[in-house]
């Protein structure tokens, strides 16, 4: 039986796609749509004339406001055009969007990242200024929406979203505000969780991009001691693998800063500081205070090198907030900590280009205007 639906019930909206635990050959796509649908259909392929189809689940949570389909595609092609459409034969499928796998081999790519989103002017400025820059892939360094509980806000945000999210894979590390309550009830990150489709468990996961390899850990769960074991045995295989050259940490908290409300997170410094020194990770990314900030490259808390702008791998971890995604801002201490090299209060992002021998990163303001710079090499 068919039922009868309000024109546009079906319509998908708030399109997304993340890579697979391999981002050369998968792909997850996540959409909504006001009323159930028969299918979860996926039509793909690499003309305009797609050819291919996968289907997928409808995803449910107790607060759910729609209904979230997901899809994961697998057994793509590395460094292949995507052309793609989702939702049903019967309710209707969206327009044609497009995604590119990650290539067997590249030479150079570039990310972008930032953290503390919302739905505010700027959020939807620094949207733009992400499908502009055209990278292979955006790191959201948690805090998406904001909701805090009120879930509409989460659909309000996914469909600011969804003109980057749908052709720019985003790969999310949970914040605190991804960690919901509803009056009195702590639903966690229930929300968070259902609407986001990244590889492994969601929570904590890695996955290689050319010579880089890339970790996300739920920062917000510190003190987990199965995540701090699953930190550090994921550490050492990256350093183990002959093919990373680069390792690459993000999550929302920074263990490092100086804004008045934050200051230096002691239980990160206590719990993680030591597995990233361990490691010898290149370069760490946070967000959760609401301006850019980074750090001289850190041992222990100690400046190992203090050159403006030019650092040596494996000789201390650079520390980079950049939660100025668009909610809002916060002020810095007046006195600028000897470990701090530079400090903006403004909302932007970075553009990071990694090659073989080099990571690049540029902080920028909304309007594209230079903030930071700075090359770590090898």
């Amino acid at each position: 039986m068919i039922v009868k639906r309000q024109p546009g019930s079906a319509e998908p909206r708030q399109v997304r796609i993340a890579f697979g635990d391999d981002p050369k050959t998968k792909m997850s796509i996540v959409w909504q749509t006001v009323d159930d649908t028969e299918t979860h259909l996926v039509l793909y392929g690499t003309t305009r004339r797609l050819g291919n189809r996968a289907f997928g689940r409808r995803v449910r949570y107790a607060q759910e406001t729609g209904v979230i389909h997901e899809v994961r595609l697998i057994g793509l092609k590395p460094g292949t055009t995507y052309y793609y459409q989702v939702g049903d034969r019967i309710g209707g499928m969206s327009q044609t969007f497009s995604f590119r796998t990650a290539p067997d081999r590249t030479d150079r790519f570039t990310f972008t990242a930032f953290g503390d989103h919302g739905i505010k002017a700027e959020s939807r400025r620094n949207v733009e200024n992400v499908i502009r820059e055209a990278p292979a892939f955006h790191l959201m360094l948690g805090d998406l929406s904001y909701a805090n509980g009120n879930q509409p806000i989460w659909d309000r945000y996914y469909e600011m979203l969804e003109p980057m999210a749908a052709n720019i894979p985003v790969m999310v590390a949970l914040g605190n505000h991804e960690n919901e309550r509803i009056g009195e009830e702590r639903i966690g990150y229930v929300a968070s969780l259902a609407r986001l489709a990244m590889p492994g468990d969601e929570t904590r996961y890695a996955f290689d991009y050319g010579t880089a390899r890339f970790v996300a850990f739920n920062s917000d769960d510190y003190r987990n001691e199965e995540q701090l074991k699953w930190l550090d045995e994921t550490l050492d295989r990256a350093k183990r693998d002959r093919r990373v050259r680069w390792i690459i940490v993000f999550d929302h908290h920074p263990p490092y800063g100086s804004t008045e409300r934050r200051g230096n997170n002691a239980g990160l410094i206590e719990r993680v500081v030591p597995l990233i020194d361990k490691h010898r990770v290149d370069l760490f990314l946070s967000g959760h205070d609401h301006v850019y900030e980074r750090m001289y490259p850190l041992r222990g808390g100690e400046i190992t090198q203090k050159g403006p702008e030019r650092f040596r791998s494996g000789n201390g971890t650079v520390y980079v907030i950049q939660g100025g995604g668009g909610q809002s801002l916060y002020n810095f201490v007046p006195e600028q900590p000897a470990v701090s090299a530079v400090r903006h209060r403004g909302y932007g992002y970075l553009r990071c280009e990694v090659t073989p021998s080099r990571i690049s990163v540029e902080a920028k303001g909304l309007a594209g205007e230079p903030i930071d710079r700075f090359f770590i090499d090898r």
